[in-house]
């Protein structure tokens, strides 16, 4: 079963993730996707995707200059009748397609940022 988590934070410029399974530090690849904003904050986006074949306990960490804040979440392994998994894979696609529109709005955002910006001086 696949499963993600999205996380999207704004806050300071230097804001960063720190993701754990189960108390260790998930060492794959998590992306992020960074949008700085004029006023010197950022919005941040960071979503971590992993395979479940057992219950886990994960854990996100945001950490800045200004402070941290954390999430977690269990998840429970359970036998999954076949319409359920069914419909966790629609709901898994249905994140996919959040994420990518809001990627997509971030991008139009900058422009639009960077056309204000330009018209300014």
């Amino acid at each position: 079963t696949q499963w993600s988590w999205p996380v999207c934070p704004l806050g300071p410029a230097d804001v960063r993730f720190v993701w754990e399974k189960n108390g260790r530090e998930v060492e794959t690849c998590v992306p992020v996707q960074t949008h700085a904003l004029p006023d010197g904050r950022a919005h941040v986006l960071s979503w971590l995707r992993d395979a479940i074949g057992e219950s886990a306990e994960y854990r996100c960490s945001v950490l800045s200059s200004v402070g941290s804040q954390a999430s977690q979440v269990r998840i429970t392994v359970m036998r999954r009748e076949v319409t359920h998994q069914e419909k966790w894979t629609r709901e898994l696609a249905a994140w996919r397609a959040v994420v990518g529109e809001h990627d997509r709005m971030m991008q139009g955002w900058k422009k639009a940022w960077e056309s204000c910006n330009k018209d300014n001086f």
